[in-house]
């Protein structure tokens, strides 16, 4: 890079730290995913992991549906323990982990764009990126999706310079050894990181086709240091990551059909904050194909990756929205500009370079539209004192100090977020929609304004169990807890 592209991507980084901060929240949704991960982050600390997957493992198989595995991959936890330790169950510092990583993604995007798009494009594409609404607003979740979106692209960098490297001696080439460790620490952030394995020996033998022998002695370093990495992770971590398999209870022949529709059109999310954004995707997806058509053997790992995330995710019988899909979208934004780029070269004469301005300024558009709604969002959100929500809020923060002062510490808590719940008490807890299993806890608590999300519905539960009969002990603008007397 030149001095003139190094600084303009070094803007274009401080404008994606700066969006990402500034649009953060002291408090967070009610999905509970991030208690999860916050607690095993604390059982790193005091190095009682196993304890943390028992009392998890109890959430999870007692629940009318499993709220999540019983434990996710211990790398993000990992992330999160430091700033844990330091600020304790502070949401807004916790979310800084994110921040970074979406930082950092900026510039492992602009590296993975390099390898197909100018210098000019890349850097384009980049500010997109870092200014996009839906994106920005990620940061907000303390979740691992910013940081396996980082990492993951990190990986399709290691594997297109692997693949387009000359043959190496197996075990001891250093670029497939940090080939080999990316895509576990993917792993180690995601389950859904394994995918990786498969752009690796997809880009390389295809590659060095016909070349297949030297293509499997280049695999072997990253498969090396791979196997390696899980071993010990194995050694280390406790498992719970299988108990994703449960998740499959909930799968119907309809739900596939559903689930191939509402994927098709999900990347259309990215723009829904932009004004007039319902047509970008559409645009995009046409000259994503027109790549892809053009660029079958060189694209392939990319593709592929792309490919099999969309996949597995239509086979998952639950919606979690675009952050889903969001290693998907640099393989889509960089095959879209690169399609717009092969059918402008098509045309001929001053079409040619009308076109191509065309293409950029389309693009442009594009960032100038997320940095506005972006930048709006963050003066909104700071001037109006970065609001607290959901679990943080003062309501619910009066209903978890009750739990935690005026209750027995072995009590049983039904609850809709029940992680939250042993979060923010230290009590176990499950989540039921079935008024037979009120008469299984010590306690219930209703969110009186969710309905049937996750409980049952507020009107019914006082007499929907005859074997449960239920006291109301604690109520507030929001909550009601009932002790149950059998």
């Amino acid at each position: 890079m030149n001095k003139r592209s190094l600084s303009g991507l070094g803007v274009i980084v401080l404008v994606a730290g700066m969006l990402g901060f500034f649009t953060l929240s002291r408090g967070h949704l009610w999905w509970d995913d991030f208690a999860s991960y916050v607690m095993q982050a604390k059982s790193i600390l005091s190095w009682s992991m196993s304890d943390f997957t028992l009392h998890n493992a109890f959430t999870v198989e007692n629940s009318s549906y499993p709220p999540g595995p019983v434990a996710y991959p211990w790398g993000f936890p990992l992330l999160l323990a430091p700033v844990y330790a330091l600020f304790g169950i502070n949401p807004l510092a916790l979310k800084l982990v994110s921040v970074f990583f979406y930082a950092l993604f900026v510039v492992v995007f602009y590296l993975l764009a390099r390898t197909r798009l100018a210098e000019a494009d890349s850097l384009l594409l980049a500010g997109v990126f870092a200014t996009l609404p839906a994106m920005v607003a990620a940061n907000d979740l303390i979740l691992s999706d910013i940081p396996f979106l980082a990492v993951s692209t990190l990986c399709l960098v290691l594997i297109e310079r692997l693949s387009r490297g000359k043959t190496l001696a197996g075990l001891v080439s250093l670029s497939g050894l940090a080939c080999g460790g990316a895509i576990f620490g993917a792993f180690f952030l995601r389950s859904n990181g394994v995918l990786l394995l498969a752009p690796l020996v997809v880009g390389v033998l295809v590659s060095q086709w016909p070349r297949w022998r030297d293509g499997l002695r280049m695999i072997a370093a990253p498969l090396f240091s791979f196997a390696i990495l899980l071993v010990a992770q194995m050694a280390i971590f406790p498992g719970g990551q299988e108990s994703y398999f449960s998740h499959f209870s909930l799968f119907t022949p309809a739900r596939l059909l559903d689930n191939v529709l509402y994927y098709l059109w999900l990347p259309s999310w990215a723009f829904e904050s932009i004004p007039g954004g319902v047509v970008i995707y559409p645009i995009l997806g046409v000259f994503a194909l027109v790549s892809m058509a053009s660029h079958l053997r060189r694209d392939a790992a990319l593709h592929a990756y792309g490919l099999l995330t969309v996949v597995l995710f239509i086979a998952w019988p639950e919606r979690q929205g675009l952050r889903f899909i969001y290693p998907a979208l640099p393989v889509l934004f960089i095959a879209a500009l690169d399609g717009m780029q092969l059918a402008a070269r098509r045309l001929k004469g001053n079409w040619q370079l009308r076109a191509q301005l065309a293409v950029r300024g389309l693009w442009g558009v594009v960032l100038a539209a997320g940095l506005a709604v972006s930048a709006s969002s963050a003066y909104t959100i700071t001037v109006g004192g970065r609001e607290i929500n959901g679990p943080f809020d003062p309501y619910s923060n009066q209903m978890f100090s009750f739990i935690r002062e005026e209750t027995p510490p072995q009590s049983i808590v039904i609850f809709m977020r029940p992680r939250a719940m042993r979060l923010f008490t230290d009590r176990d807890s499950f989540m039921t929609e079935r008024c037979t299993d009120l008469s299984r806890g010590d306690y219930v608590v209703i969110h009186d304004k969710q309905a049937g999300n996750g409980q049952v519905p507020p009107e019914q539960v006082e007499t929907c169990n005859p074997a449960a009969r239920l006291e109301r002990v604690f109520k507030n603008k929001r909550f009601t807890v009932y002790k149950v007397d059998r």
